[in-house]
């Protein structure tokens, strides 16, 4: 059963998105797991929507929700605000996440939710507000990256002296073919604050576990990235699943049609390490 909410981050930006409470919990209660999706991305897209039914299916209540400057207004899945998504910084998805954490006593069956047992799952660019901030919040009891990355500085110097020059850069989309623009807020964000977004140093200074699912062929985001997730993390709290043959996204598209063995096995992979932590 998947109910929809609506909220506002403390900068009154709109966050959507869906809560899929389980029918037979695992216990009460109810475990809550908080799936953010990644760049060019959105809660609906592909796997999410799959992924959430999973996990409700095993009896987690699974919260996706859209980043307020994805780009995708609402439940649309279109790119419909490139005005927001040229403003996207990690300082916002930070925002957002926290403001989803913050409200999830008030969220649909909020009343029956364990705000002292949640988990965040990135998927990746979303282990990024994942890491840096969900693992310093009260209630957070694991991480789980899916193709994390390990860094946000993702450009080149070329691309750098280009962006400050122009004021924006564009990137296509080859799903959709849009160009989609990046101001220099973004690039600014990141110089801004490397010490705060240093991914590394973050997963050395972990307290609690985090689970790393990679796929060996990953396109987008090397699966050295996620090797670093996991080496950097302190030992006897983490754990490196690679997914033979993996792509980005475990071999799923969108629109969804049909599951994968690859995406088959990061579920259940993430649904065992989820059982694992329940008897913390």
């Amino acid at each position: 059963m998947a109910e929809r909410f609506e909220i506002k981050n403390p900068s009154g930006d709109t966050i959507a998105g869906n809560v899929h409470l389980p029918t037979k919990p695992v216990r009460t209660p109810i475990p809550v797991v908080v799936q953010c999706h990644g760049f060019k991305s959105f809660k609906d897209w592909g796997f999410h929507p799959v992924l959430s039914e999973s996990l409700s299916e095993a009896g987690y209540a699974a919260i996706r929700f859209n980043f307020s400057h994805n780009g995708v207004e609402g439940d649309s899945q279109d790119f419909d605000r490139l005005d927001l998504f040229a403003k996207n910084t990690i300082s916002k998805e930070i925002e957002d996440l926290t403001a989803v954490l913050d409200a999830i006593p008030n969220l649909p069956g909020g009343d029956r939710l364990d705000s002292d047992w949640i988990v965040i799952l990135g998927h990746s660019r979303g282990a990024a507000p994942m890491i840096l901030a969900g693992s310093k919040y009260s209630g957070v009891r694991t991480l789980m990256s899916w193709a994390g990355i390990a860094s946000v500085d993702r450009y080149s110097e070329e691309i750098k002296e280009l962006w400050r020059r122009d004021g924006k850069i564009e990137i296509p989309n080859l799903r959709t073919g849009q160009q989609m623009p990046m101001d220099i807020s973004i690039l600014d964000d990141i110089e801004a604050n490397k010490q705060q977004y240093d991914i590394s140093s973050a997963c050395s200074q972990l307290s609690i576990p985090l689970l790393v699912v990679h796929g060996d062929e990953d396109e987008t985001v090397s699966f050295s990235e996620g090797s670093l997730l996991h080496d950097y993390s302190p030992r006897g709290l983490r754990k490196l699943q690679i997914i033979p043959g993996g792509t980005h996204t475990f071999g799923a598209a969108h629109p969804f049609e049909e599951s994968t063995e690859e995406l088959d096995e990061a579920i259940r992979v993430t649904l065992d390490w989820l059982s694992l932590r329940l008897k913390d």
